[in-house]
């Protein structure tokens, strides 16, 4: 098969500019009338949808920077400190976590009781059905994590999800309309915690 050869005009689309893209919660807070802060309430606080293989398949997939290939997603999240994404799992994908800047403690566990910490250019694989969650730890002003998401192109859809209780506190603090919005982009509050699970 002979080689291609795109033009600069033709690659553009697929660059992306850092000072253009922009995070998440604004796109859906524009968009889907969901506001800033219930997305910061439950996600990282700055996510950056770099690549991902376009429309249709999650809140993962909307309006990537880059519309690559089927089963694959990459994303930067930028936190301040202290800060990340509750607890949730991704139930048919496979979550990889890289430090590019600052520090994070990467938590798993239906209670987050494991841990470890990642220092710049550490990486965790966190495999498909483990809670887990991350924070800022250190005192700079924000920390850099990369984010890919890997799985077939048919179970990245409607793959995250929260704790029940999760759930009730946006609509607890936001609204159920506000719950549903978040619930209709594709996360969901219906995580089954093994350890909760009777016997």
């Amino acid at each position: 098969m002979p080689t291609l050869n795109p033009t600069p005009e033709e690659m553009e689309t697929r660059i992306v500019r850092a000072k253009l893209i922009q995070p998440k919660k604004r796109r859906f807070e524009s968009s889907g009338g969901i506001p800033a802060k219930a997305l910061e309430a439950i996600a990282a606080d700055s996510i950056y949808l770099y690549m991902a293989p376009g429309e249709g398949v999650g809140a993962s997939s909307q309006n990537p920077g880059v519309v690559g290939f089927p089963g694959l997603t990459v994303n930067l999240c930028r936190c301040p400190v202290g800060q990340g994404p509750d607890l949730h799992s991704h139930a048919r994908t496979l979550e990889t976590f890289m430090c590019l800047k600052g520090q994070f403690e990467v938590l798993w566990g239906d209670d987050g009781q494991y841990s470890t910490l990642l220092d710049e250019h550490d990486m965790i694989s966190i495999p498909p059905n483990v809670m887990r969650a991350f924070r800022n730890t250190v005192h700079t002003p924000e920390a850099i994590l990369l984010v890919l998401i890997q799985g077939a192109a048919g179970d990245m859809a409607a793959d995250v999800q929260y704790a029940p209780s999760t759930g009730e506190r946006i609509e607890r603090e936001f609204g159920s309309d506000v719950r549903s919005r978040i619930e209709h982009m594709g996360w969901r509050f219906d995580a089954v915690l093994g350890s909760k699970v009777e016997a």
